[in-house]
């Protein structure tokens, strides 16, 4: 079975270096695309959030977080102070930080399918401010988006192992010393979330030179594989604002292939067909969601 996936990945990356030589324009322009989105809207609220999220961690803020709040998720989702934590700190950092987070956690492959939670930041200040201008919509989609990941936490509550009660962890570093691990972490995270994005800029190269569908289509079709661009280029069709949300739902909701790939990177633990599986389950509640709260609040 693995020397005919090895095959089969040899047939594609035999294509993937042919186009690359036949269509090296194309692939430098789709690079300086990328690279812009990566370096003016992306890095600067990834590396915030990532950043600040490892800094939170340093000081232990878990400490401060009140705990009825603590014993409410844990009541919920069925699992531990810890877990909690990393929860919190998931929709705080967004994908694929969680996946670092849950590193030896014994309910790992649990867990990762409801904290799927796209970067707050890059969604309220990027796409809400600068893409759609049109904060109300995001922050519609954000709450379709948070409401989904819960509701698969208390699906799967009862799946959980019974671990620790108690978040024990202690830290008595410096803030200094706390800082300069965190912006060392900071930096491995993003060279590995950028080198996937750029990867993938390749694979949306070539798939826009293979489909044919229209426009709608397409952007949704290449931000399934790299949510960023194509995210980007839903907000720039001429369409209503229902089905420009909603598309952006769909993508967040499944976090493009380029997402799980970098969230396999970090964690090679994770069991993929599992995490694929709950990810359309995720699309699929965050649609019927989505559309809730737009009739609901007329945007």
């Amino acid at each position: 079975m693995k020397k005919y996936f090895n095959l089969i990945l040899t047939i594609i990356f035999l294509v993937l270096e042919i186009y690359l030589l036949s269509n090296s324009k194309e692939i430098i322009n789709s690079f300086n695309k990328t690279l812009n989105i990566c370096l003016y809207t992306l890095m600067p609220t990834m590396f915030a959030s990532i950043l600040f999220s490892q800094i939170l961690i340093g000081l232990n803020f878990e400490k401060y977080i009140p705990k009825v709040v603590i014993n409410f998720f844990k009541k919920i989702f069925n699992i531990s102070d810890k877990e909690v934590i990393i929860f919190i700190l998931s929709i705080i950092s967004g994908y694929p930080n969680n996946s670092k987070m849950l590193k030896e956690n014994k309910n790992m492959n649990n867990i990762i399918l409801y904290t799927n939670f796209v970067n707050p930041i890059f969604l309220i200040c990027t796409i809400g401010n600068i893409y759609l201008n049109n904060i109300k919509l995001t922050i519609l989609i954000l709450l379709a988006h948070y409401i989904s990941n819960i509701l698969i936490g208390i699906l799967i509550r009862n799946k959980n192992i019974n671990t620790n009660n108690e978040y024990n962890k202690t830290n008595n570093k410096y803030f200094l010393d706390i800082y300069f691990d965190s912006l060392n972490s900071t930096v491995k995270a993003l060279i590995n979330i950028f080198s996937n994005i750029l990867f993938f800029s390749i694979i949306i190269s070539l798939l826009a030179n293979i489909l044919s569908f229209n426009e709608i289509i397409n952007s949704l079709i290449l931000g399934l594989f790299e949510f960023s661009n194509g995210i980007f280029l839903i907000c720039n069709l001429n369409i209503s604002s229902f089905l420009t949300g909603l598309l952006i739902t769909i993508i967040i909701s499944f976090a493009s292939f380029s997402i799980h790939m970098q969230i396999l990177s970090v964690n090679n633990k994770i069991k993929y067909i599992k995490y694929l599986k709950f990810r359309l389950i995720n699309v699929l509640i965050s649609i019927i969601i989505y559309i809730i709260l737009y009739l609901i609040f007329k945007i």
